[in-house]
């Protein structure tokens, strides 16, 4: 309810300039953890969500395709535990471009499959029972490619409104970290270092999308 709530106000601030050819969206994501690397580090999904714009492109190659660019701010988070003494936390934000093509199946549906790419960021922090802390975080490279369904329940002259269903396969590259002590915790962790290589994150996996979707 918070999300359509916030898509509502912003399509309403957007109204005034409608041409139809805008689209704005405010995601739920669930991405399941598949890599090795993410899986020591936590046995959760990484849950978050997006805000994305979109801009149809005046190309028409077939009746009913529409081509649009796409642009999006991702972000989300996880919860684990590593050999049963610390708790760990994952953090992660994407800024990602691409394209969408969506094909009319109906006046109130429509079937899509779009590919972005960009850059994200993941960091990691471990903590032990002790009240220590370390944490480190990294930039590297992502793409996502998927699937959806959109379903309208409102096509008006100025704004639409609907859902959308998205099934995705999100590939981050391997992001190197180091676990460095916090300043105000003490000597170490119960891991006993003072700057350990946790190796390469990656975040990579099969991802669930269910997003409020405006076009304008």
């Amino acid at each position: 309810m918070r999300n359509a709530i916030i898509l509502g106000v912003l399509l309403a601030a957007a109204t005034a300039h409608a041409d139809d050819h805008n689209e704005l969206t405010l995601t739920e994501t669930n991405r399941a953890l598949r890599t090795s690397s993410a899986n020591a580090v936590t046995g959760d999904s990484l849950i978050g969500g997006a805000l994305g714009y979109a801009r149809k492109l005046d190309i028409e190659l077939v009746p009913r395709l529409e081509l649009w660019a796409t642009g999006a701010f991702a972000w989300g988070g996880a919860d684990g535990q590593m050999f049963q003494t610390l708790t760990t936390r994952i953090d992660a934000l994407a800024f990602t471009v691409g394209a969408r093509a969506r094909y009319a199946l109906h006046r109130l549906v429509a079937a899509s499959a779009r590919i972005d790419v960009g850059t994200a960021r993941a960091a990691l922090s471990l903590n032990d029972e002790m009240g220590h802390s370390a944490s480190d975080h990294g930039w590297g490279a992502t793409t996502q490619a998927g699937v959806a369904l959109d379903f309208y329940a409102l096509r008006g002259t100025h704004v639409t409104l609907g859902l959308r269903f998205e099934l995705s396969e999100v590939a981050t590259s391997s992001i190197p970290l180091t676990a460095t002590p916090d300043s105000s915790s003490a000597d170490a962790l119960t891991l006993e270092m003072t700057a350990a290589s946790l190796g390469s994150l990656n975040l990579s996996g099969p991802c669930f999308a269910a997003s409020f979707v405006g076009q304008f």
